[in-house]
Formats: C-alpha cells, structure tokens, sequence
C-alpha cells in the first residue's frame, strides 16, 4: 500500500513536470508567432510610408530608429539584411544579442523557395527566424532577422503546484502506514498464535482447538489446522493402542514360549515315571530321584523367568534411597569370585563409602546381569578374565565397569544388545541388558559398552555421587 502510494506521487509529479514543460513550449510557439506577426505589420506599415524609390541602401537610414522601437517594444533582437545575406543594420537588447554578419547557405536557400518566414537552427533556448522584405513593385528589399528566446518553465509555479498537492499525499502516505500497520499487526498476530501452538504440540499431550471467529483466509488456515490436530489425535490414539496390543501380544509370546521350554522336561519325565510305576520296574526308586531333581532344575528355570519378567514390569521407580555401591559391588563380585574358580579376577574397589541415589535390590540385580553375561562371555575362553572396577571422578560420577577377555561383541550388534528379546545365548529370554538399562535409567544413571571383535567387552554403569 505504501509503495503504491510513493509509485503514484512519483508518477503525478512526471506527469505533471512534463504536462507543464509541453503547455510552456506551446506558449512560446504561439507567443513568437504573434510578435513576428506584430513585427512583420509595423515593418511593412513603415515601408508603405516610405517613397517607392527606397532602396536596399536606403533601409538602415529609414529603419534605424524604428527597429529599436520595435525591439524594445517587443522584447527581441531585430536585424535587418541584404537580400544576399550581409547584415546591415540592428538592434541590441543584451550584452550578448546580436544578429550574424552573414547568413547561413541554408536560410537564404530557403528563403528563395518560400515567402513564408522560416526558422533557423536553434540555439538552445534562442529561437531565429527570417522572412523576405519586398517594396512596392514586389522587389526584394532585404531580409528581416528575429532573435527570440524562450520563456524557460517557472520553477516557483511547479512549486506553488506542489505546495498544494503534498499535503493531500502527506495524509494518504500516513493514512496508509496506519492501515497498514493496524491489518499486519492483527495478520502477525494470528499467525503467531497458530506458530505457538504448533510448538507446543507434543504427541500423547492434549491439545485444545484454536478458536478463530472470522471467516477469511486465516480462518481457513485454522480450520485446517483443527482438523488436522483432531486427526493427529485419532492416530497417536490408534497408533498407542496399536503398540500396546503388540506389546501385550508380544510379551504373551516370549512368556509362553520361555515357560513351555521348562515344562517339556517335566511332562516327558512325569509320563516316563508313570510308565515306570505301572511296569513295576526295579529302578523306579532311582527314576523318581532322577525326574525329581529334573523338576527342581526346571522349577528354578521358571523362577529365574518369572523374577526376569517381573523386573521388567517393575517400572518407574518412585523412591531412591542412599545406597553404599562400594559395599553392594563388594558382595556381588565376591558371590561370583567364590563360586567361579576357574576365572582369573581382577577387583578393585574403594574401602570408601561411595554413596549414590538408587535402589539396592535393582542396582543388585544390574550387576548381577553384567557379570553373569561376562561369565558366559569367557565361558569357552582357555584363560578367562574379568575385570571389575569402581572408581571416583573429580566431577563426582561413579563409574563400574565390567570386563571381560571373551570374543566381544560386533559393531553392528552393539545397537541392538539393549534392545528386548536379543541374545547371543542358547538359553535365556534376551531381557537382562534391556531390564538393566531400563534400572540403569530410572535410577538417572547411564550404561555403556565398549567391544571390539576378539578383544572382549567393557560394561559401564555411571552413577552422581553424593
């Protein structure tokens, strides 16, 4: 609107610059038109006066006086010349006027084809004009020379016009800037408030609807938006239901696919150890000791289960407590050091309480799954080590870490190993690293692991001492 605005007054003021300068240039032609007219009659009403023998001499003895007269009356200069071109008499209004001595090829040829007064080639602003002077008897007296200057465009009149006009676009300029200003303060406005809205909108979060009274533009862009952020809200509705029936579904398979592997046993044991009593054979005595120890095996399989998945439901711990984890990492690695022989270990941990925010019984149990898995680890390894260290940070984190000699673990398995039902074991429900970063997190602790290919693995548990 502004630009408009500015195009439409720089656009008046051409127009009317060059309206001006084309009614001054008409001015001038018609104004030069009536004094070489008024010229030409007092010429010749001197020259009916005068005696019909005056001659192409006689004209400056008969003209002197007169064509002063008629310049000062008239305002030009005024030259009188022979008709071969030679000046011989005229009249001078300024310093710098004056008639030429002789003149130009052009204007004498085209004096001798016409009897009308012809114009000389201009002079900037001067304009010459020449006609033929004839006697009585139509003989060619002289000619008579006209030296006009043009009345240049009046600066102070395109002012004064101006003066008028600025005003009127003064209001308009101003007007606009305030209209405009008014609408793109309320268009911003809207638009902000849909911009904030779309920021603070989270999945799983409520959103309320934008309300818009009016029906323009942005009343369609937040009708839009309202349809879409109902939509929005119907999928994460479907796509959370969608997630919790897979996961129901998926947990209902891993456990009944881990709780059918320890029942097999016990069922063929269970009918071998029927056929055996109905057979009455000699060594059921020793069979019922044998399928009995079977059942207690398998009965601990399910236990261990059964506390997998019940670490795995147990989620958001809501209250911490202080835990000493020197003294919790004290008991956990000598449990493994006494009843693992075979293994080469390596302990080091502080005398000093190093005392942290979390749960004894979880972090018990974090620990455990990372030495059980570095014990699996170096299972087939000829000269098994692990390596357990608990050590302080000057930035007060607590670090334990868990190593082991074992074959390690590839880089592009080491995304997946927290992820749930992934395991490298024949035996096992693949949940004791996903249960123990899920401990490790609600705990606000973090877990990490270091392998390379055949030079074992490194667990990390990283913990804010207080």
């Amino acid at each position: 609107m502004l630009l408009v605005i500015v195009l439409a007054l720089a656009g008046t003021m051409y127009v009317a610059w060059d309206f001006a300068g084309d009614q001054e240039e008409a001015y001038n032609a018609r104004r030069l038109v009536r004094k070489e007219a008024s010229v030409e009659r007092s010429l010749n009403y001197t020259l009916e006066r005068l005696p019909d023998s005056l001659g192409t001499e006689d004209i400056p003895n008969a003209f002197s006086d007169r064509i002063c007269e008629l310049a000062d009356i008239h305002g030009m200069d005024i030259a009188l010349y022979r008709p071969s071109g030679r000046l011989l008499t005229e009249s001078t209004l300024t310093d710098d006027a004056g008639a030429n001595i002789q003149l130009p090829v052009d204007v004498l040829a085209a004096l001798d084809v016409s009897d009308n007064r012809i114009q000389g080639a201009p002079d900037g602003e001067v304009v010459h004009v020449y006609w033929n002077v004839k006697g009585r008897n139509d003989t060619a007296l002289g000619i008579v020379g006209v030296r006009y200057e043009k009345r240049a465009l009046e600066a102070g009149d395109f002012k004064a016009f101006w003066s008028q006009l600025a005003p009127l676009y003064i209001v308009l300029f101003l007007g606009g800037a305030i209209l405009a200003a008014i609408l793109s303060n309320g268009l911003v406005r809207n638009l902000m408030l849909i911009r904030d809205r779309m920021r603070e909108l989270e999945p799983g979060v409520e959103q309320t609807p934008i309300e818009y009274g009016r029906a323009d533009a942005i009343g369609e862009l937040v009708d839009e938006y309202n349809a879409l952020l109902e939509q929005l809200h119907a999928a994460i509705q479907e796509l959370a239901k969608q997630e919790r029936e897979g996961a129901w579904r998926m947990m209902a398979m891993q456990v009944a696919h881990e709780i059918k592997n320890p029942l097999t046993p016990i069922k063929l044991g269970a009918q071998q150890l029927e056929r055996a009593w109905l057979d009455q054979k000699d060594d059921f005595d020793e069979r019922l000791q044998r399928y009995t120890r079977v059942v207690v095996e398998q009965i601990d399989i399910l236990a261990e289960i059964s506390l997998d998945f019940s670490m795995l439901a147990a989620v958001g711990l809501e209250t911490l407590e202080e835990v000493n984890w020197a003294q919790a990492t004290k008991e956990v690695a000598a449990l493994y050091e006494q009843s693992n022989p075979q293994i080469k270990w390596r302990i080091s941990i502080p005398d000093a309480p190093v005392v942290i925010d979390g749960s004894k019984a979880h972090l018990t149990r974090a620990m455990n799954n990372l030495i059980a898995n570095a014990i699996d680890a170096v299972a087939n390894e000829p000269h098994p080590s692990i390596a357990i260290g608990l050590e302080v940070s000057p930035e007060g984190m607590a670090l334990l870490t868990v190593k082991d000699n074992g074959i390690g673990i590839p880089e592009d398995k080491q995304k997946e190993i927290f992820q749930p039902h992934f395991t490298s074991k024949e035996k096992g429900t693949g949940l004791g690293l996903f249960i123990t970063d899920s401990i490790v997190r609600q705990m606000n602790g973090r877990i990490t692991v270091r392998s390379f290919l055949g030079q074992g693995a490194v667990f990390g548990l990283e913990f804010s001492v207080k």
